[in-house]
């Protein structure tokens, strides 16, 4: 049986082409890898999974009304290189973000709200919330968690009662000027203003 010997040679050319060359460097093709926000810790407030909370509702005790409606919710990401051969592309790490941004449709202030899988080296799952300029910060897992030093399993408000609620201050961790009250159910529902002597509280 004869064997054509172009279309042979052909075959051993493309085979030969598709091995891969070793680098001279060592080096192999970089990775990139993904990493998600676990339903888990997205749970840990409304914000991300409850379609109840794409509006937003505050009353002052001045007896004024802020109203703010979600507009969009971005994904977007923290990037961390994997180290290796200085002459090689590193493997990287993206960690995802999700930021909710919110317009005013009633009164004047503002809100927003990111939630970082990891935010730099030393921060990771942590929560920043902002409303008229007052920002807190804290890891996912702070919220319910009775280790926590201000834990409070019941806190009742204007004869409404909260479960398993937390108190944090600003993102520096001072009390002294302001603080916040948020738990797993409503995120942030109260908020103390001692700078402008006022304070919000969360209306449905």
């Amino acid at each position: 049986m004869k064997i054509k010997l172009l279309p042979l040679l052909f075959i051993c050319f493309i085979l030969i082409q598709s091995c891969e060359k070793p680098d001279p460097n060592g080096c192999h093709n970089a990775v990139i890898f993904y990493n998600y926000l676990s339903d888990a810790a997205r749970n840990q407030t409304p914000y991300f999974t409850n379609p109840a909370f794409d509006t937003i509702s505050f009353a002052s005790d001045k007896g004024d009304t802020l109203i703010f409606v979600k507009t969009k919710t971005d994904s977007t990401w923290y990037k961390e290189e994997i180290r290796g051969n200085p002459a090689c592309d590193w493997d990287k790490n993206y960690y995802q973000v999700l930021h909710n941004k919110y317009a005013t449709i009633k009164g004047n202030g503002s809100f927003d709200v990111k939630h970082y899988l990891k935010k730099n080296s030393s921060f990771s799952n942590y929560i920043e919330i902002s409303i008229n300029n007052l920002n807190y910060g804290l890891y996912d897992d702070w919220i319910g968690l009775s280790k926590y030093p201000t834990f409070k399993d019941v806190f009742t408000l204007k004869n409404k009662t909260f479960f398993s609620t937390i108190q944090i201050g600003s993102i520096d961790g001072d009390t002294a000027l302001n603080y916040s009250i948020i738990n797993k159910t409503y995120g942030l529902f109260f908020i103390v203003d001692k700078v402008n002597n006022s304070s919000f509280i969360l209306i449905k």
